[in-house]
């Protein structure tokens, strides 16, 4: 019965949508939904017309345009966000321990990638979970710690000598941690 709607009324006005209803009370919704159908089709059909080069010119060059402001936007944005973890802290209003303690790994681990004292390359997981805390890139993060690297923070120094920098690899400072086997493996990329 539809498809004899269909092919009898492609186009269906409010007078045939009532005369096959009348005809037909058992699929009057049915008709309804598929006369619903039909108009949009041909409503979206009608709004296409034909593209000539001129019409293509200027939409390429619209989309063109507004790719250019996206990337100047990203990078006036990428440019606000500070360069140095401690400053994303203190923007957020956190402490090291608050952070661990919400992305689940020791304090000790974020203290040695925020004070530069983690050589790269740093664990991907790391990198995504401090990431998505701070809500920055890959590349903001590989800024700040680029520049926790080059400026590392030096404890409180406990003898006579000089203080020195205990640079370690990301699997060291894991290794080296007071976390449980099973949170080390984690973030080792083991589970």
């Amino acid at each position: 019965m539809l498809y004899e709607f269909h092919a009898a009324c492609p186009r269906p006005t409010a007078a045939q949508i009532i005369e096959w209803t009348g005809r037909y009370p058992e699929f009057a919704e049915d008709i309804r939904i598929h006369a619903a159908i039909s108009r949009d089709w041909d409503a979206a059909g009608a709004a296409e017309e034909p593209i000539d080069e001129t019409m293509a010119a200027r939409a390429r060059s619209r989309v063109l345009n507004a790719l250019f402001l996206s990337g100047k936007q990203a990078e006036a944005t990428e440019a606000e966000v500070p360069a140095d973890f401690h400053e994303m802290l203190r923007s957020r209003g956190k402490q090291i321990h608050e952070v661990a303690k919400e992305l689940d790994i020791g304090r000790d681990v974020l203290a040695d990638l925020f004070n530069g004292w983690m050589t790269a390359p740093v664990g991907s997981r790391l990198v995504d979970a401090v990431s998505s805390f701070f809500g920055i890139g890959k590349a903001i993060f590989e800024r700040a710690h680029r520049h926790a690297f080059d400026n590392p923070k030096l404890a409180h120094a406990k003898s006579a000598g000089p203080p020195i920098i205990p640079r370690r690899s990301y699997e060291e400072v894991i290794a080296g941690s007071n976390m449980d086997p099973e949170r080390k493996k984690y973030w080792l990329g083991e589970l």
